[in-house]
């Protein structure tokens, strides 16, 4: 019977997960991630600002780092949306999810959510 591990992870966290079975696995996750406009910043001499949008969009920093037992099998691009990648396992293994950002906005609490999918066979 093929395995199929489903979770939602919150915040910039490290998440362990089991694997029961050998055999190949896929592990693909989903970002939800902050984009955050920045507030108008006083102007020189203490004028009104810069405008009412306070400046361009400030991307997410996350980058996500899957790990198969101690050893590092994926590692994102800052602020993707998503991820996917395969590997081989052994009863036992375990399989890493690792997300960290050292932008502010992205360290709030529930910034930054991942739904992670884990399962047995090769990537769709």
């Amino acid at each position: 019977m093929a395995i199929s591990l489903n979770a939602t992870i919150n915040g910039l966290t490290t998440n362990v997960f089991g694997l029961p079975n050998t055999d190949t696995y896929t592990i693909q996750g989903t970002l939800q991630l902050p984009s955050v406009v920045p507030s108008a910043s006083q102007g020189a001499g203490g004028g009104a600002g810069t405008g009412t949008g306070g400046g361009p969009q400030v991307n997410s920093q996350v980058v996500v780092v899957v790990k198969h037992n101690a050893t590092t099998i994926y590692t994102s691009t800052a602020g993707d949306r998503g991820f996917i990648t395969g590997f081989q396992a052994t009863d036992g293994d375990t399989v890493s999810v690792i997300m960290s950002s050292s932008l502010p906005q992205d360290q709030q609490p529930n910034a930054v959510q991942c739904t992670v999918s884990i399962y047995e066979g090769e990537a769709l």
